[in-house]
């Protein structure tokens, strides 16, 4: 069963190590992942206020999302530990962040993505509607948009 739970201010380093071991997932040399590992620092202030929201299995942490409302709304973050990757739980939990942002009165976001989780964006529904230049990637990024639905309760979570 998935369960979804706050992030708390002083689970920074664990948000990032997630994200970390998900991009070793994609083919990030060690050498680009242990410079995000160094550089990368999730603030307290971000965790309070913002939607920070692990996702656990069967009580083990396989992930976390993050939503940040503003001018434009983001899905800030979706990752996924590898064991979690290509089994049907992304679905599931990206079911769940629309939930949320019903919620969260959010009726559409935009998402920054790794080029290698585009297609996974589209097939939820997200379009294509940029590119956008990640100064540590040294590479131009697609920029999504997902259009908010009321959803039908998922059943699976």
């Amino acid at each position: 069963m998935f369960e979804f739970i706050a992030a708390k201010s002083g689970q920074n380093i664990l948000l990032r190590d997630i994200l970390i071991e998900s991009k070793g997932h994609w083919g990030y040399s060690p050498e680009q992942l242990e410079i995000w590992r160094l550089n990368l620092n999730f603030k307290s202030e971000y965790i309070l206020n913002n939607t920070v929201k692990l996702i656990t299995k069967d009580s083990k942490v396989i992930g976390f999302y993050a939503l940040v409302k503003g001018d434009v709304d983001m899905l800030d973050h979706f990752w996924l530990l590898p064991e979690a990757i290509g089994i049907g739980y992304g679905h599931l939990v990206f079911q769940q962040i629309i939930k949320e942002c019903n919620l969260l009165g959010i009726r559409q976001f935009v998402i920054v993505s790794d080029a290698d989780a585009e297609g996974f964006y589209l097939k939820q529904g997200a379009i294509r509607v940029a590119e956008v230049y990640s100064k540590p990637q040294k590479k131009m990024l697609p920029k999504l948009k997902f259009i908010v639905d009321e959803m039908i309760e998922p059943t699976q979570l």
